[in-house]
């Protein structure tokens, strides 16, 4: 599921980022943004997470558990997210994943909701089922589009098409230059009510925090 709070659930700061991507998370969630983007790196984060699991209610197992959790964080940094997290259930099933990018160009003026909404609306690696669902938000950071829609991707080998649910915002933060793209999918249609609910009530705690000058050096 890529396009692409336990602990450390926001976003990982490279040198060359201007601020952070945050939310409030809660424990349902698992940061998996990687800083250096190693498969060394994906395999500790996802180890030291697996180790916050009650390994009794773990049905699929620990090692399983921590190899899907390294494969999403890899993911994740190699689709340019500058946040990916996912929430999972106790005993280690996903519920929906949610990654964050940035769009947009020093010194070039970001183009309106209106003229960006046509690229709010392509999924290169799926194709939209029915009319998704547009709406326009006010969230406290800024303007923000909200799109929801049903997916279908071609499964691995070509047989047949998997279908996922998307909660697309696009927002505008005020005084910035960039378009923020926040995408949460999730697989589980008969949950599908209480993800999107979960998503549209993290949406406006959505916040850009500046980068700590340590994260710039060396």
């Amino acid at each position: 599921m890529e396009r692409e709070q336990m602990e450390g659930v926001g976003s990982s700061p490279t040198p060359e980022d201007d601020y952070l991507v945050d939310f409030d998370f809660d424990d349902g969630w698992l940061g998996l943004t990687l800083h250096e983007g190693t498969r060394a790196e994906a395999r500790k984060m996802a180890a030291d997470l697996v180790g916050q699991f009650n390994p009794l209610r773990l049905g699929s197992g620990g090692a399983s558990l921590q190899q899907e959790l390294e494969r999403r964080a890899l993911a994740g940094f190699e689709s340019g997210s500058v946040l990916t997290t996912a929430a999972y259930t106790e005993g280690g099933v996903l519920l929906a994943d949610f990654s964050v990018f940035v769009h947009g160009e020093d010194d070039v003026q970001r183009p309106s909701p209106e003229e960006y909404l046509p690229e709010l609306l392509k999924w290169p690696y799926a194709e939209v089922k029915g009319e998704p669902r547009i709406s326009d938000v006010q969230l406290p950071i800024g303007r923000a589009v909200r799109v929801q829609t049903v997916l279908a991707a071609k499964r691995r080998f070509g047989w047949g098409k998997k279908l996922s649910e998307s909660l697309l915002y696009g927002v505008w933060p005020d005084g910035q230059e960039e378009i923020v793209v926040v995408e949460a999918r999730w697989l589980n249609f008969e949950r599908a009510d209480e993800l999107t609910d979960l998503v549209d009530r993290l949406m406006p705690s959505m916040r850009l925090l500046p980068v700590p000058d340590s994260c710039g050096e060396g």
